[in-house]
């Protein structure tokens, strides 16, 4: 099994909108299972609002994060992020696919590597949804507390809401894996992700 001795990182910047970020999506992932919201007279219960405000944050944070990730000098390129609209890219997504589907078959991971192919459009797919949720349910609040909650287009928004939160979950559970097995394969140790050493 192969080890990655010195691991690269990605820029503190980006280390710390992660964790923010990560931790507003917790909040939202575990206040979802057991929010209430007050309606005919039920009041409801403190997981609503939490739900509410930490989506407010992470759509803030994530407006933040795609900000820095078009003004940055160092870090991931926009273009690694996003890679369906470039052949060359896609070619290298599909290369990069590959070579960790071999790593796999060996029962081991390649060596970590922040700016490779398929991990940055990883990350770039789970920016993408979570902007989504996060604007979703800040549309919906809005329209809301506005008095529109019932209008059909705004349910629809409610209902994509909800669907990308299912995809949220998956996501989630699937990144924490893998970070825990980058972890315990010693590929990329958790103290080194979550450093704010710069």
């Amino acid at each position: 099994m192969s080890t990655s001795s010195d691991p690269q990182r990605h820029a503190l910047v980006t280390r710390i909108f992660h964790g923010a970020l990560a931790t507003a999506v917790i909040l939202q992932l575990v206040s979802s299972t057991t929010m209430e919201f007050a309606y005919r007279g039920h009041p409801g219960n403190l997981m609503a609002p939490l739900h509410e405000y930490t989506g407010m944050a992470a759509l803030a944070l994530a407006v933040l994060f795609w900000l820095t990730v078009f003004l940055r000098r160092r870090g991931t390129p926009l273009g690694m992020l996003v890679p369906w609209f470039s052949a060359r890219r896609l070619r290298g997504l599909w290369d990069d696919i590959w070579v960790h589907v071999e790593a796999a078959r060996q029962l081991t991971l390649p060596d970590h590597d922040d700016h490779a192919p398929l991990p940055s459009a990883v990350h770039g797919l789970g920016l993408l949804l979570i902007t989504g949720l996060a604007a979703s349910g800040t549309f919906w609040f809005v329209l809301h507390s506005l008095g529109l909650g019932g209008n059909i287009f705004v349910r629809l928004v409610l209902f994509l809401h909800a669907g990308m939160g299912v995809l949220a979950w998956g996501y989630f559970i699937g990144h924490v894996g893998l970070a825990f097995l980058h972890h315990v394969t010693k590929h990329l140790p958790l103290n080194v992700m979550w450093s704010l050493k710069s």
